[in-house]
């Protein structure tokens, strides 16, 4: 866990795996991590597609289960939860979807959409009540109710999309929203809008964020403190600042010195030389490698990562990394 003793985080995971059962096997999507979130910050799960970083962020939700682990909010154990219970906490706790499009149901009015919410958890008061809460969602997300109401999503620009997501999401009044690769799938121009309109979102609604994305550039400008993972285990943890300045984990520097700006990449930022993976594939989570999973591909890899886990450890203040031979930043 990556929080004080006297801290209670908004959200955090403890041992968490998640495990999918297929014809060819068992796809280790997520293996034994934990993280804490503290409240009105934005934590940033990063990796390459296939590293488990959705799956993490689904299960935040019970989306479905873990395999194992606990999930909480605040003191709220939402594993130890089920039926009624459970359905009750996750308004408490709402995501955002990577294809606004089809997150959405087209055959339902905007309006019903954004008030689908309130019906679920019984939170729907009278008609006018209801349209009063459903409006001023919208209306917080640069929405207007009375021109976009009664229209259905297929009307809409994928941005546009987006917004009604988010107000679906925000009318619950939710005190962590979970946002999987949410500008992804938009233009260039509209993910700006989007990524501002989640700033002004969490601090008019008091949110703490969990944000899903393979997208460096975006994370480095919205999150405090960035978890990388790797096929299904967290690999760093620290604030977005030290993190982009000197990653300690070998892969975290391929990521960062690989990842474009309109300067060309991070690595003219870094604090040390990049680093070359020893290969471009990634291997199978039906099957991954013993000991560190970063090792087939790592150029650092010696006979103590094919045969131990590296633990997380704190290398400097709130600086976690899981490697057995870290990084030393430059002199």
């Amino acid at each position: 866990m990556t929080t004080t003793a006297d801290t209670t985080p908004q959200i955090s995971v403890e041992n968490v795996t998640v495990e999918y059962r297929t014809r060819k096997g068992t796809v280790h999507a997520v293996t034994d991590v934990s993280l804490a979130v503290e409240e009105g910050t934005t934590l940033a799960l990063v990796g390459e597609s296939g590293c488990g970083k959705s799956s993490l962020g689904r299960a935040m939700l019970q989306l479905p289960r873990p395999t194992s682990g606990r999930v909480a909010v605040g003191q709220k154990d939402l594993t130890a939860l089920s039926g009624a219970s459970l359905k009750k906490a996750r308004s408490i706790v709402q995501m955002v979807f990577q294809d606004p499009v089809s997150s959405l149901n087209p055959r339902r009015r905007v309006r019903d959409i954004v008030a689908e919410g309130l019906s679920v958890q019984g939170q729907a008061g009278g008609r006018a009540e209801t349209r009063r809460l459903v409006d001023a969602a919208m209306e917080s997300v640069g929405l207007d109710p009375e021109v976009v109401g009664d229209r259905r999503p297929a009307e809409f620009s994928g941005g546009q999309c987006q917004r009604i997501a988010l107000a679906r999401a925000l009318v619950l009044q939710p005190e962590v929203l979970v946002c999987d690769e949410p500008v992804s799938a938009l233009d260039v121009s509209v993910q700006a809008q989007i990524l501002n309109l989640l700033e002004e979102m969490k601090a008019q609604y008091g949110l703490t964020m969990v944000f899903i994305s393979h997208d460096l550039s975006v994370v480095h400008n919205i999150a405090d403190r960035v978890a990388v993972m790797y096929l299904g285990t967290v690999c760093e943890v620290a604030d977005t600042s030290d993190l982009y300045r000197a990653p300690a984990h070998p892969y975290t520097m391929l990521l960062i010195s690989s990842a474009p700006t309109l300067g060309g990449t991070f690595a003219d930022t870094l604090g040390g030389p990049p680093v070359e993976a020893t290969s471009s594939e990634l291997p199978s989570p039906l099957d991954p490698p013993s000991g560190c999973r970063f090792r087939t591909r790592c150029p650092l890899a010696t006979e103590i990562c094919a045969t131990e886990r590296p633990e997380m450890r704190e290398i400097a203040p709130g600086h976690h990394v899981a490697c057995h031979h870290p990084l030393q930043p430059a002199a």
